[in-house]
């Protein structure tokens, strides 16, 4: 089966793509916003900080510029560590303590043009960069130009990148694994999804193959709104088939009784008169073994479909013999089945009657007291054992008595076609008929039929 065969695992790639693709957009769009979060909160410090700076500078009559007080509140305390801080003047420059001697370079940095300044504010915002700094640092910067007394002035404020990164880079992780977790939680949930709603469609081929053996006749029509005109189609055709079926049943039935019993009475006829008639019967023998064969073909292309007849061999019998019993009510003969509940064989249930029913008619007519009847399974068969304590037959007499219109006891009823058509009924189904000598003393008839799945 290729990969595609399945639907359960088109929907389980086409949604774990789609989750997967959603899930990286996730991460995309939320590292971005978290970089900017974090950038915000980095460039607020570092503008309170110029805001403070700006606040705190005088110039004096030289251009020189001067502090207030002291500037260099955490974290610009720190030496070395990235938050630095620098006021340049015509004259001088002021510079943080972290600096220590180094200053900060902005000549190879390339610097956005400066923003123009909101309605509510007198100058516009800082400017923000990235670069190196001292000691090759990389580092985020935040510019100020404005005028302190008349006199020009840049104010730099500068945070390390991995103030910015690294904060980032934990959240970015811990989302990572977050959306992992997720993943594997929604992909699990897709996999209960598809195989609750696939559910219906395993019951519908459960139900399928019940049709199909024979244990129910149709699908059941309480289905999922989505399936149920499949399941109406399904219906309508079992139907239209099972139509089709009884047609050809009936044809073949009426074929049979409509030609085979005029040959067979013909047969007994022309058997009767010694001269003339030996050319006669033989060509009434070919035509009946040709309407045997035909009728055989036609028999086995109605039921080669799929096996849907079943009859449950005990329940039958139990039937046949309350209905033989009162027949042979005078005789008051004793009849036992012993059959499993469960057991079935895979034949129209008229034509088990038939076949049973003359079995079981021959064993009441000549029993003496007792029939009994054992059916067991076997590899895909059912086996029947009809025993009767009667007088039995010779291994001589029983060719003789499955030819149409023999009977061995003339004064009996009958015209002795019940065992010719049993055998012809159980050769259509693909089964025997064997007759041996009974442990009750009279003919033991073993029938094997075919058994349902």
């Amino acid at each position: 089966m290729r990969p595609d065969d399945s639907l359960g695992r088109r929907l389980l790639l086409a949604a774990s793509a789609f989750i997967s693709v959603a899930l990286v957009i996730a991460a995309v769009v939320i590292g971005f916003v978290l970089h900017r979060f974090v950038q915000g909160q980095i460039d607020q410090r570092l503008d309170t900080q110029i805001t403070f700076l700006a606040s705190m500078l005088h110039a004096n009559s030289a251009g020189e510029l001067s502090l207030g007080g002291s500037a260099d509140g955490p974290p610009f305390d720190r030496l070395a560590r990235g938050w630095y801080w620098q006021v340049s003047g015509p004259h001088n420059v002021l510079r943080s303590r972290a600096l220590g001697a180094g200053t900060l370079d902005l000549s190879t940095l390339s610097l956005p043009p400066p923003p123009p300044p909101p309605p509510d504010r007198a100058m516009p915002p800082p400017r923000p960069a990235d670069g190196p700094g001292p000691n090759d640092q990389a580092l985020h910067y935040r510019i100020q130009r404005l005028a302190i007394d008349g006199v020009p002035v840049e104010i730099i404020a500068a945070a390390p990148r991995a103030a910015v990164m690294g904060p980032l880079r934990e959240a970015m992780t811990t989302l990572g694994l977050s959306l992992l977790v997720l993943g594997a939680a929604l992909v699990l949930a897709i996999v209960f999804q598809v195989r609750l709603g696939l559910r219906p469609l395993d019951r519908l081929r459960r139900a399928v193959a019940d049709v199909r053996a024979g244990r129910q006749e149709r699908l059941p029509e309480d289905q999922p709104v989505e399936i149920r005109p499949l399941v109406s189609e399904l219906n309508a055709l079992l139907k239209q088939n099972a139509a089709t079926l009884e047609r050809a049943r009936a044809h073949v039935a009426n074929l049979a009784h409509g030609l085979k019993t005029p040959l067979a009475t013909l047969s007994v006829a022309l058997s009767a008169k010694s001269t003339g008639s030996r050319e006669l019967a033989e060509l009434v023998d070919v035509m009946e073994r040709r309407i045997r064969h035909h009728l055989g073909r036609a028999r086995a292309a109605a039921l080669g479909g799929p096996v849907r007849a079943q009859t449950p061999v005990a329940a039958a019998l139990a039937a046949l013999g309350a209905v033989l019993g009162k027949v042979y009510a005078e005789r008051a003969i004793t009849f036992t089945v012993d059959a499993p509940e469960g057991l079935a064989v895979a034949c129209e249930a008229q034509d088990f009657d038939e076949i049973a029913g003359n079995l079981l008619d021959n064993a009441f007519k000549w029993a003496r007291h007792k029939v009994t009847v054992r059916a067991t399974a076997e590899d895909r068969s059912v086996i029947l054992a009809i025993d009767d304590d009667g007088p039995g037959l010779s291994a001589a007499q029983i060719p003789q008595v499955l030819q149409p219109g023999q009977r061995l006891d003339e004064s009996a009823p009958g015209f002795g076609f019940g065992l010719s058509i049993t055998r012809e009924l159980v050769e259509l189904y693909g089964g025997s008929l064997a007759f041996a000598r009974a442990s009750l003393g009279g003919l033991r008839v073993t029938l094997r039929l075919p058994g349902t799945p």
